[in-house]
């Protein structure tokens, strides 16, 4: 998770297209709650969350508040649309998670009293990230698939 983040922050303005850059982070969080379950899941979510809060200059807790809330919603949207075996498409989950993490993390900040112009933010910058974040997912996801089968091989059939 750590490397996501520091991979998020330094390459954001070299890999940065328009305003929107790809959310690393959420992305690893996401997948790594689709190949190894919710309470896996949910300490990257967590360790993620207080990264991006640590590395922000958004309110304290907005971040892990929000990977927590997503990691959530991937496991009931992976388990109840893809079932529990199914790793490779959930990866189409991406697309409307980003919408969720990027408009709960605009919808806290107003609530919050912080000025969100929603036109523009969402037209401008959480539509494109999303659509980025899918195109990454596609990219990422192969390789935490990967990386989750080296750290946890199949059992051998029991004979």
């Amino acid at each position: 998770m750590i490397i996501a983040l520091l991979l998020q922050t330094t390459l954001s303005p070299i890999i940065k297209f328009n305003l929107v850059h790809p959310d690393l982070v959420v992305i690893v969080a996401m997948a790594w709650v689709i190949l190894r379950g919710l309470e896996e899941g949910l300490m990257y979510a967590l360790v993620g969350g207080l990264s991006l809060d640590f590395t922000s200059g958004a309110p304290f807790g907005l971040f892990s508040f929000t990977m927590v809330l997503v990691a959530v919603a991937t496991s009931i949207a992976h388990n109840r649309i893809f079932g529990l075996n199914n790793k490779m498409l959930p990866s189409s989950l991406i697309l409307p998670l980003s919408f969720l993490f990027n408009g709960a993390a605009l919808l806290i900040l107003a609530i919050l009293g912080r000025p969100v112009e929603w036109d523009f933010t969402v037209a401008n910058i959480i539509t494109p990230a999303a659509f980025y974040n899918t195109a990454v997912m596609l990219f990422t996801f192969p390789l935490l698939y990967f990386l989750n089968r080296l750290l946890e091989p199949p059992q051998p059939l029991p004979f």
